[in-house]
């Protein structure tokens, strides 16, 4: 693993990202993404195919309640040439799936852990995805990325010492990649860009845009993006929970009610995979047909 701490960031404001901004993103990105898969394809126990799946817009915070504290995030800093740096985050459960081998003896007690092993082989994947972004974004300014690692999620007060200027309001790009491999689960990882160090490069961007609107596969890039956000997700509403011995539950009988710990005046949980995004009350349509949730909190 690399514990060398990255050099302070020295901290610039932003303006709002566009939606132009954002499709510049994305073709760059599936760029890195094209790039880090012929990398990787130069190994076959690594071989992967990665792909950008969505380009959104996040607060740091709310980026950081959305992955687990076990989380392996990856700080790549883009050196003396430009100010500012990028995360690369993936959950725990996505580092085993990557990198451990079908048919390896792990002990009982670190089945679900991440061992010395497989963290040097993760950081290994990180240092090619460091080499894929340097790639492609050194097309539009000259980077000389300073790499650190962590095997669990750096706290707000780490952060800043490594990214000057980031606090929980810091409104941040969230680049998310699907990771397919031959016989694994497809995984995720992602790509956090505060927007404060992406000041320098809106030139870039606007460059990108306009040079791809040129390019033959535009249209296939734009119908790419207008896929991403037509894709649909499960969107998970929780009544409430408690807990019961496996007596009670062995006894219930038609008619019985389970008390739950959520109180009636209290909005409910609304999760899009793993990640709980909104609160709000219930009712129902006004066909009176379905169940449905008024959103009060997002």
């Amino acid at each position: 693993m690399t514990n060398n701490p990255l050099q302070s960031l020295r901290f610039v404001k932003s303006r709002p990202l566009t939606g132009d901004d954002q499709k510049a993103l994305y073709y760059i990105h599936d760029r890195v993404a094209q790039t880090l898969t012929e990398i990787l394809s130069a190994e076959p126990t690594s071989a992967a195919s990665w792909q950008v799946i969505s380009v959104e817009q996040q607060s740091f915070q709310q980026v950081l309640r959305k992955y687990p504290r076990d989380s392996v995030w990856s700080l790549l800093g883009f050196g003396e040439s430009l100010v500012g740096g990028v995360a690369l985050v993936i959950e725990k459960e996505s580092v085993i799936s990557m990198v451990r081998q079908a048919g390896a003896e792990i002990a009982p007690e670190s089945e679900n852990e991440i061992t010395e092993f497989e963290l040097g082989q993760i950081d290994n994947r990180i240092q090619q995805f460091s080499e894929a972004f340097s790639t492609v974004w050194g097309e539009f300014h000259p980077l000389s990325l300073q790499l650190a690692t962590f095997p669990n999620t750096p706290t707000i007060d780490e952060f800043r010492n490594l990214l000057m200027g980031i606090n929980p309001d810091t409104p941040s790009v969230l680049i998310t990649f699907q990771v397919t491999m031959i016989a694994r689960d497809v995984q995720k990882a992602a790509l956090v860009f505060p927007q404060p160090y992406l000041a320098p490069l809106y030139h870039a961007l606007q460059n990108v845009l306009e040079s791809t609107r040129e390019e033959a596969d535009f249209e296939q890039v734009q119908e790419r993006i207008t896929m991403v956000d037509d894709v649909t997700t499960p969107v998970i509403v929780e009544l409430g929970k408690t807990r019961m011995s496996f007596s009670d539950i062995q006894n219930m009988e038609f008619n019985d009610f389970i008390v739950l710990e959520q109180a009636i005046d209290r909005p409910l949980t609304v999760k899009v995979g793993k990640d709980t995004l909104m609160k709000g009350m219930p009712g129902t349509t006004s066909d009176g047909r379905h169940l449905a949730v008024q959103i009060t909190e997002s």
